[in-house]
């Protein structure tokens, strides 16, 4: 069982464990576990984790590549922390931070638990995924106690790796006292965020990272506004491509339609006064802004990949398009916010449907796996 015991979480940024674990990390500590964290100080997340949980957070500067080399002076520095503090079980999230945790896990003989947010290689990602990716996961999953997979395509293949123990959770857990529908004034909060009472908005949350697919969700939104000025696109969210994105919005001639409001805390309230969430990524692992939109009744147009197609049944609570499917994204939406029947049944088939994917859902899934968890 994974009680009393002393354990590292080892993601790759601060910004992975304060978005996503801090609900999973009290819980390892409401178990009489000990527990500490590895991670890249990018931002304010990695004072707040501490604050937060009470934890120790030590800085690593890890890539994000998980095949860089500079990443072998971040296994050095885990080996020396190793050495000094005695954990007794690795906990690790991402590609990079599972690379490193089990190869610390292999030299040093301790047990290791992988959660697998999605791998790097899926159906259509590129042969090179497939080659360096597949390959490495399945040599490390030889040192992996128990890999947890969060979507369908990752369980089934991780069941053909050699991990001692698999399992599939629904998904990092959405808190649902979060998401609580707040008492605002929405039509000033709406102005606030410098949209009009009659606009309807189609929302992302997304990075400005290549796998988002930005370029296509700027084209559906073209060819929405060419019908309808009053839509709007907002998206949340920051990154290495956020100065191409908004220049690829004004060559498209929609800039006036398009408000990029970079990182929110308030992410929830931005959900409230949407109509639609819109996310054509090429790559998912379950992702939970999709999730938290469900959770609001927030129909959801969204890419048939990995992840998406697990939370979203096209015609049934949203719809899913080809990734690079513009006009079929468009089409839909459109649907959505013109057709005021299929709206509403769609809002009540999310509400139901993100049920399973709640917080407290996902610690009962977990406890299974750490009652079961063998050392």
């Amino acid at each position: 069982m994974l009680n009393n015991k002393k354990i590292l979480v080892i993601a790759t940024t601060d910004n992975m464990i304060w978005q996503f674990l801090l609900p999973h990390i009290k819980h390892l500590q409401s178990r009489g576990n000990t527990v500490e964290c590895v991670c890249a100080k990018t931002g304010f997340w990695f004072d707040d984790i501490k604050a937060q949980t009470g934890v120790n957070v030590f800085n690593i500067d890890f890539k994000r590549n998980p095949i860089s080399l500079k990443n072998l002076k971040g296994y050095s520095q885990l080996k020396k922390l190793q050495k000094e503090r005695q954990y007794d079980v690795v906990y690790c999230q991402q590609p990079v931070g599972a690379v490193m945790g089990r190869l610390i896990g292999k030299k040093f003989k301790i047990p290791v638990i992988y959660t697998a947010h999605g791998f790097h290689f899926f159906k259509g990602c590129p042969i090179v995924n497939k080659l360096v990716y597949k390959t490495v996961e399945k040599w490390l999953s030889k040192y992996t106690n128990t890999l947890i997979t969060i979507n369908q395509e990752d369980y089934d293949n991780a069941k053909k790796m050699k991990a001692k123990q698999v399992y599939k959770i629904s998904g990092i857990g959405v808190d649902k006292n979060k998401f609580e529908s707040d008492c605002f004034d929405k039509k000033e909060f709406k102005k606030s965020l410098g949209l009009g009472n009659s606009d309807k908005v189609v929302l992302t949350i997304a990075e400005f990272i290549p796998r988002k697919n930005y370029s296509t969700m700027l084209k559906t939104i073209k060819n929405l506004t060419e019908k309808d000025k009053t839509i709007k696109f907002v998206s949340c969210g920051k990154g290495e491509l956020e100065s191409d994105i908004k220049n690829q919005a004004e060559q498209l001639g929609i800039k006036e339609n398009c408000l990029f409001l970079g990182f929110r805390k308030d992410v929830s309230k931005i959900i409230q006064v949407s109509d639609v969430f819109f996310l054509p990524s090429y790559q998912e692992g379950l992702t939970r802004s999709v999730m938290e939109s469900m959770a609001f009744g927030l129909p959801c147009v969204v890419s048939n990949v990995r992840g998406n197609r697990d939370l979203i049944k096209d015609n049934i609570n949203g719809f899913a398009c080809d990734p690079t499917d513009d006009t079929s994204f468009s089409q839909k939406i459109d649907l959505l916010l013109t057709d005021k029947k299929l709206y509403s049944q769609i809002s009540k088939q999310n509400k139901l449907e993100v049920k399973q994917y709640m917080i407290d859902s996902v610690i009962k899934q977990l406890d299974v796996i750490y009652n079961n968890f063998n050392f």
